[in-house]
């Protein structure tokens, strides 16, 4: 659970045409090593992540690249909210981030109202109760941009469930 090099993993919806090809070319800003995830269905999220899992694979940051709405995402047609990552908690994806990792789902509206605090709280209690650190989520619809792809989120709130390492919850906080 030290922290080596940065390493940023990234999953995306490849059942989305306009997802699959912005992050086949996404160049994520920095020097850290990045690791992508193709991802059609809730099945093929569970496989993946259990392969990190058993690869001992661990990351400091993480994207999910999704369509979204408020508190879920989804891949392809198949929602994962909050109950969802909750029911996964056995499954020691804890174990596949470091020391106060971030993770950002990047996809419209899922942090918005009270179904969005329930969906990141549940990604911090999947994700982050080994070493803590942040779920984060925009409250609003993106907008593409023209030629690059990219969904920018203007004027939204970026909502961040907060967690210790050990598993204590620390709190929200909204910018």
């Amino acid at each position: 659970m030290i922290p080596g090099p940065a390493r940023i993993l990234h999953i995306y919806d490849s059942s989305d045409f306009m997802i699959d090809l912005t992050a086949s070319i996404r160049r994520l800003t920095g020097s850290a090593s990045i690791h992508k995830i193709a991802v059609k269905g809730r099945f093929d999220l569970v496989d993946a992540l259990d392969k990190l899992v058993a690869d001992g694979e661990t990351f400091s940051r993480c994207i999910f690249e999704t369509h979204g709405s408020p508190g879920a995402i989804y891949f392809g047609q198949d929602l994962i909210d909050g109950d969802v990552f909750r029911g996964w908690t056995s499954r020691g994806y804890n174990k596949v981030f470091n020391l106060w990792s971030h993770i950002y789902f990047n996809g419209c509206n899922i942090a918005d109202n009270e179904t969005g605090w329930d969906f990141l709280d549940g990604a911090g209690k999947l994700f982050l109760t080994r070493g803590g650190g942040q779920a984060s989520a925009q409250s609003e619809v993106g907008r593409p941009i023209l030629f690059t792809g990219h969904v920018v989120h203007f004027g939204a709130k970026v909502c961040r469930s907060l967690w210790a390492p050990g598993g204590v919850f620390l709190g929200h906080t909204v910018e």
